[in-house]
């Protein structure tokens, strides 16, 4: 019986990693037995699951049981620990980036957890009997992947996926991610969903190559685009993020306060945060008055509310301004409904927002920029916006619907499955 053994920072608690809801339904009926592990440890559960799935919630803090049973965890893992330390700072050295006493205290922080990890996993799948033919999948390429990197079972595999903030270096507060020459030599596949990604991760690590994957992420879509237009009402825009920093969302309320324009313009934004009262401030200030600007902030919704709102609903453009990104869903979503981008140009944003999709912006873009941009898709023609909406809707169903890309994922994983169980028999 061949068993998926899922780690998720969240699924299905909580509400963040809404593109698994879509990833999920295919991968159960790919596998006869699910297992999810789920690293939330306090949210409640907010995903509905087939009941038959084990689910597990894996405590990340250590407890004090934890802190108790350290000295054993050492011991019994300690050439585990001392290999990995040294292939560590020995790959660092090679590559440039020698280790600071603060990363190297993080690298041992980081061998520790993926170490508790590992063993709960093990102790897990032990309980239930399942002594073999495992595909151990990592949804991100952190803490989970670590851990898989540390376990050896027997006729199974063990992958991960790569995104953004999992990925890249300049995004950490010092610069480093531990442990991807680890991952790169010890997991049987990375799946990156850019060739951004992809690439970065093959010049950090100088190998691997086969290993490395390029699978995208989707999301499901109408079965075909709406032309029809009633070219009545506001100018609608519609932005889909959590409300922090790197968002960029002031950037948006900036340039939405510069615009002139004769036809009135609704601005919606999706998601909650941190800094959602100051935004919503800084709007009021800037936009309160502007009797052609009306805007909204809706805070969380689930997703299927977004996408019936993009259904039911003349949406002329999407807004992205954030600092950083991989691939981002919400411009998925946005471009199966045909709803023409703007975005910044950071990670792997270029693959997905093309000519003729929408217009990309410098990451350190000013707000007159976006204006300037919003301006053009304001004052376009019916025929021009038309052969925009049809080139968002086929770049979507060419390369991130879900009902393909899924799919074609899990061929993959299977294929690399049975290559693997050839090999070693």
């Amino acid at each position: 019986m061949r068993t998926l053994v899922l780690i998720s920072a969240n699924f299905p608690f909580g509400t963040r990693e809404s593109f698994l809801d879509t990833e999920f339904p295919f991968l159960f009926k790919a596998f006869e037995r699910t297992i999810i592990i789920s690293l939330n440890e306090t949210s409640d559960q907010k995903r509905s699951i087939p009941e038959h799935v084990i689910l597990y919630k894996y405590r990340t803090t250590t407890s004090l049981s934890g802190y108790l049973h350290l000295p054993i965890l050492f011991l019994g893992h300690l050439s585990i620990i001392n290999t990995i330390y040294r292939e560590e700072t020995a790959f660092r050295n090679n590559s440039g980036m020698s280790l600071s006493v603060q990363r190297k205290l993080i690298l041992l922080k980081k061998i520790i957890k993926a170490l508790q990890l590992k063993v709960f996993i093990e102790s897990r799948l032990k309980e239930i009997g399942v002594f073999s033919e495992v595909v151990f999948y990592s949804y991100w390429l952190n803490i989970g992947a670590y851990a898989l990197g540390m376990i050896n079972y027997n006729k199974s595999i063990r992958i991960s996926r790569a995104h953004g903030s999992d990925l890249y270096e300049e995004k950490t507060d010092i610069f480093y991610h531990p442990m991807m020459k680890h991952m790169a030599e010890r997991l049987d596949a990375i799946f990156f969903i850019s060739e951004h990604g992809e690439k970065y991760f093959s010049l950090k690590t100088g190998g691997g190559k086969s290993k490395l994957k390029l699978s995208r992420l989707g999301v499901l879509g109408p079965e075909y685009l709406r032309t029809e237009r009633t070219g009545n009402g506001p100018f609608t825009i519609v932005s889909c993020s959590n409300v922090i920093k790197i968002k960029r969302i002031d950037l948006i309320i900036n340039a939405l306060s510069l615009l002139e324009s004769l036809r009135e313009i609704r601005w919606i934004h999706f998601g909650d945060g941190m800094v959602r009262e100051d935004l919503e401030n800084m709007a009021s200030g800037l936009l309160g008055k502007n009797n052609k600007v009306k805007y909204e902030f809706r805070g969380y919704l689930p997703n299927k509310e977004i996408l019936e709102f993009y259904t039911t609903n003349e949406i002329h453009l999407f807004l992205n301004t954030s600092s950083t990104e991989g691939v981002p869903v919400s411009i998925m979503e946005a471009q199966s409904f045909g709803i023409p981008v703007i975005a910044t140009n950071v990670g792997g944003v270029s693959e997905i927002v093309t000519e003729g999709t929408g217009y990309l912006l410098p990451v350190n873009f000013k707000s007159e920029e976006l204006a300037e941009k919003i301006k053009l898709f304001i004052n376009m023609k019916p025929e021009e916006e038309r052969k925009f909406r049809e080139r968002a809707f086929t770049n979507w169903n060419q390369k991130f619907n879900a009902a393909v890309n899924y799919p074609e994922f899990i061929r993959i994983v299977n294929s690399i499955f049975e290559k693997s169980i050839k090999e070693n028999n």
